[in-house]
C-alpha cells in the first residue's frame, strides 16, 4: 500500500504491520544498527598477525608485535579472543619454557596459572634434539563493557631468563577476535 502525502490531509492510511518484505526496495540500505541480532550471535571478526621474530630473554613480560582492535557495538558484547604462537627454545638444561599473557589496553585480561601453562620441559636424558618448537594456543572470553575502541595484545617472557624466539620458525602469530552479542 503506498503512502499519501497532501498538504490537506498530512500523511494518512498508515498503519503498524502493514509493511511486509515485499514493500522493501532491494536496494534499501537499513543500517545494521536497526537489527537486532539474538544473544551468541556473532557480530564481527577481527584478525591481527605478525610474522616477525622476537626475541625474549627476560623473565618479565614484553610485548611480541601480535595485536588486534575492535570497537564493540553493544556494551553487553562479548569478546572471544582467540591466539596461536609458535616459539623456538635452544635447550641446554630441563625446565625451559615460555608465557604468554594477554591485555585489553593495559588491563591484564589473562595470564597463565602455573608456570608451564606455555612453556616446554626438556628432559636431556630422553631429547636427542637441542632446538624445540612450541606451538601454544589459546582462547578466553572476554566483557569489556564498551564500546570504544579496544585493542587486545600478547606479551611473552622467559620462565628463566633464557633466549627463546618468539616466531623465529618463519610462522605467523595471529589473533583472532570476535564479537558476541551478549
Amino acid at each position: 500500500m503506498p503512502t499519501e502525502i497532501s498538504g490537506s490531509t498530512g500523511v494518512n492510511k498508515i498503519q503498524d504491520n502493514t509493511i511486509v518484505n515485499a514493500d522493501i526496495n532491494s536496494s534499501a540500505a537499513i543500517a545494521g544498527s536497526k537489527l537486532v541480532m539474538p544473544t551468541g550471535s556473532v557480530l564481527q571478526v577481527v584478525y591481527g598477525y605478525t610474522n616477525s621474530a622476537t626475541g625474549v630473554a627476560t623473565t618479565s613480560y614484553t610485548d611480541i608485535g601480535l595485536s588486534a582492535s575492535i570497537t564493540p557495538s553493544n556494551s553487553s558484547s562479548k569478546i572471544l579472543v582467540t591466539w596461536h604462537i609458535t616459539a623456538l627454545l635452544t635447550e641446554t638444561s630441563s625446565d625451559r619454557g615460555y608465557a604468554i599473557k594477554t591485555l585489553r589496553d593495559s588491563t591484564n585480561v589473562y595470564e597463565p596459572s602455573t608456570q608451564y601453562a606455555h612453556g616446554y620441559t626438556y628432559n636431556p636424558a630422553t631429547d636427542t634434539s637441542t632446538q624445540n618448537t612450541a606451538h601454544t594456543s589459546s582462547s578466553f572470553l572476554d566483557s569489556p563493557s564498551s564500546t570504544s575502541s579496544i585493542t587486545y595484545k600478547c606479551q611473552a617472557k622467559s620462565l628463566d631468563g633464557r633466549h627463546v624466539d618468539i616466531n623465529a620458525t618463519g610462522g605467523r602469530a595471529m589473533i583472532t577476535l570476535m564479537e558476541i552479542a551478549g
